[in-house]
């Protein structure tokens, strides 16, 4: 039985009030009217703040007019400060115990708050909560390699994960008493500014974010599903921004070099080899190693993705290419490069995880280098 709504929010002011964030670059009539238009449902109350970090953006005249009507609030950056500092201003735009982050490009279900209220009334002492940022069923090579190869996973954990250490800020509410003036770091430029508040926040309180698979977002396929080489390159830089800081730095671990790694170790041996007049078996080694990230792509794509679509084998080995090769770029950024060839347990399942972790990808790629070299450097003594 629920406990009476009194008894659990007496004590605290404002405690029944749910800001809702949307930080925003393009104020997307169609999606801030949508967020505008939720019902709250008694006796929590909700007040939506639109922050704009596009002081040159054209602002809709609906949103000016809820604004004027006093339905929503508007803040305007004077310059794009990035997603990090517009998060910050809805932190410190609030006061509501509760706090919700919408990006500007989804469409909430009408019962959105409806959910979240029941999470609250059932956990309120929470840290947080993490809803469902739902995608469109796949309809191309693009987008069938996207979900295969995990990109949208995080998205979507709410539905399977009961407990989360982090979660996208595209739907995601937060107990704003349990921040303790904790920030979103705005030197992280490229992504992983979410991941890296999230878990600073979820380790330092040692409590994770409560799932509500009802607290259900749609979000498009980004550019109408065309390939996403410079999010997924971000997003790899990103990754190895948050993993050099610390907490998060603390689940790292050293792996085997991934193919981007390993191709710049050859090429760095490349003249060696040359003096030694080995430069073609170097170059045969990294033809198979070319080969054999392909392949595993394609066996990939026919294992978990049940399909024999070259394009879609393509698209996931592209995916996987682009954010790796963001990644060893970060790597190599700062000297000495400690990230190169380090892993994040994105999980954060416990501190110091053990090296050179091997999952059936990894060994049927290790195992088809083996194969494919070996058969080219046999091709060439037979030269």
């Amino acid at each position: 039985m629920q406990p009476e709504v009194s008894a659990i929010f007496a004590a605290v002011p404002d405690a029944l009030l749910i800001d809702i964030a949307v930080p925003s670059f393009r104020l997307d009539e169609r999606v801030l009217l949508a967020i505008a238009a939720l019902e709250t449902p008694s006796p929590f109350r909700s007040r939506v703040c639109v922050i704009s970090d596009n002081p040159d953006v054209d602002i809709p005249e609906s949103i000016f007019r809820l604004r004027d009507a006093d339905t929503i609030d508007l803040i305007i950056h004077p310059r794009n400060l990035g997603i990090g500092a517009a998060r910050n201003t809805a932190l410190e735009s609030g006061n509501g115990k509760w706090l919700l982050f919408l990006d500007d490009d989804i469409i909430p279900e009408k019962d959105l708050l409806f959910a979240y209220a029941a999470a609250i009334m059932q956990h309120p002492d929470a840290i947080g909560f993490a809803g469902v940022t739902d995608f469109p069923e796949s309809f191309n090579a693009v987008t069938r390699a996207l979900e295969i190869n995990g990109t949208t996973g995080h998205f979507l954990a709410a539905l399977h994960q009961p407990l989360q250490r982090w979660a996208p800020t595209a739907n995601l509410l937060l107990n704003r008493e349990k921040l303790q003036n904790r920030q979103f770091d705005t030197a992280l430029r490229w992504s992983g500014e979410d991941m890296d508040f999230l878990v600073r926040n979820s380790l330092a309180l040692q409590e994770k974010y409560h799932s509500v698979p009802g607290a259900i977002v749609h979000h498009p396929w980004w550019n109408n599903g065309q390939l996403q080489t410079g999010r997924l390159f971000r997003y790899g830089r990103g990754a190895c921004q948050v993993a050099r800081k610390n907490p998060l730095n603390r689940y790292t671990y050293l792996d085997f070099t991934n193919t981007p790694e390993t191709l710049l170790l050859l090429l760095l041996v490349l003249p060696v080899a040359a003096m030694n007049d080995s430069a073609l078996l170097v170059m045969l080694f990294m033809g198979a190693v070319l080969m054999a990230e392909l392949l595993v792509n394609y066996i990939k794509a026919i294992i978990v993705g049940k399909t024999f679509s070259p394009q879609v084998a393509l698209s996931l080995w592209w995916t996987k290419f682009s954010w790796e090769c963001g990644y060893l770029l970060e790597s190599l950024a700062v000297f000495p490069p400690r990230q190169f060839a380090r892993r994040l347990d994105m999980g954060f399942r416990k501190e110091n995880p053990s090296p050179f972790r091997l999952n059936r990808w990894k060994i049927i790629k290790l195992v088809l280098i083996v194969l494919l070299s070996s058969f080219a450097f046999w091709r060439f003594k037979m030269l």
